[in-house]
């Protein structure tokens, strides 16, 4: 589908940026929407991260439709436990403020394939922390997909690095 599709069911009403949740209620524009995140997907991925919040309820769903297992990138200190069994990566969000995304060590191996999915990519900087995450485990990058994305100065990198796809 194209991103005029999912456009029309966002509420652009919401602070601050859209609200993506309308989506999951439509069962039709649902299945729709995980199709197309799951469609760029390499045949050999292994694994589909979702990155909190949205992405863990879009990840979940691309996993289940390609028959992969599912991780989840979450926000910091949000996983119950030590620090030594985490993956960690700071960044500074699109409002400016610094967070921490975690990724539980055991969950990936050298040689997994990981698929990322998010709902937006606006600085680039989530997505740039849960791709080095996936490294940091020794897995690799297989792509990544989110239904928006911004392209400009602070994604270029992001872009040329990985097979960033966006419906819109």
């Amino acid at each position: 589908m194209e991103y005029g599709y999912y456009h029309r069911h966002l509420n652009t009403d919401a602070v601050g940026r859209y609200d993506v949740t309308p989506l999951f209620a439509d069962q039709q524009v649902f299945d729709n929407l995980v199709r197309d995140l799951g469609r760029s997907a390499p045949g050999d991925c292994t694994h589909v991260g979702g990155v909190e919040a949205l992405g863990l309820v879009l990840g979940a769903a691309v996993a289940r439709d390609l028959g992969c297992g599912f991780v989840p990138v979450r926000k910091g200190g949000k996983f119950p436990l030590r620090d030594e069994d985490l993956y960690r990566r700071q960044l500074t969000d699109y409002s400016g403020q610094t967070k921490t995304l975690e990724l539980a060590r055991g969950l990936l191996d050298a040689g997994d394939k990981v698929f990322l999915v998010d709902d937006w990519i606006e600085t680039g900087a989530q997505m740039w922390a849960a791709c080095h995450l996936v490294e940091d485990a020794g897995a690799a990058v297989a792509g990544v997909s989110v239904l928006r994305a911004h392209r400009d100065e602070r994604t270029r990198d992001l872009f040329e690095r990985y097979d960033v796809t966006s419906i819109g």
